[in-house]
């Protein structure tokens, strides 16, 4: 989404762990304030209008990341999501449109995300692998969110078994599904993808 098109919108993700990742690199540098809760209540709606009142300078983005929406909470939150304050963009999450009320469907403008076709591959050519690599691989991935790292770690060893047919010894795959769980550990990922790789590297040499 460009600077120019800053609009209030509802955002339907069936993987809400997943949108709010999305949503942190989106409005990464910019003014934003994170809502989640399983079930956003009236309490939590006066909340957000509290804080959509509050004055800005620059664009702030108010996101709420939420399983169900109360209708109650929904309501109250109309006159404010047609008539927003000024540099306020309310960003709304919920699995599916029908966690919103016509009324809020009507005010702002749907984006969908979609993560079941996401195919994460690592561009690397495994069976050749070397230092030289390796470093800029590490590099390029540095600051990975969680999941994405799990996945990165899960698509390579994958890619090396099945495309590049490389044999692994059954104490590698389960440092392998280590570097996963370090990975859930919120560990350095320049440290589990060097790891990971230096492993690659040695074995495809043998």
């Amino acid at each position: 989404m460009s600077d120019e098109a800053v609009f209030s919108h509802f955002l339907i993700c069936k993987n809400l762990e997943k949108a709010t990742e999305v949503l942190n690199e989106r409005y990464a540098g910019k003014r934003h304030l994170f809502y989640s809760k399983n079930e956003f209540l009236l309490d939590d709606a006066k909340e957000l209008v509290k804080e959509a009142y509050i004055a800005e300078s620059k664009t702030k983005y108010l996101i709420v990341v939420a399983k169900s929406y109360r209708v109650e909470a929904q309501n109250s939150l109309l006159k404010i999501l047609e008539e927003p304050p000024r540099n306020i963009v309310f960003v709304l999450v919920a699995p599916s449109k029908g966690a919103f009320l016509p009324t809020i469907r009507s005010r702002l403008q749907c984006e969908e995300l979609d993560f079941m076709q996401e195919n994460v591959q690592s561009g690397l050519n495994l069976k050749k692998l070397d230092l030289s690599d390796i470093f800029p691989f590490v590099q390029a991935n540095a600051y990975l969110e969680k999941n994405l790292l799990k996945e990165m770690i899960q698509t390579i060893v994958s890619e090396a078994i099945h495309e590049h047919h490389l044999e692994f010894t059954e104490r590698e795959l389960e440092h392998f599904q280590k570097l996963v769980q370090l990975a859930e550990l919120n560990s350095r990922p320049q440290t589990l993808l060097s790891s990971l790789l230096l492993s690659i590297m040695q074995r495809k040499r043998k």
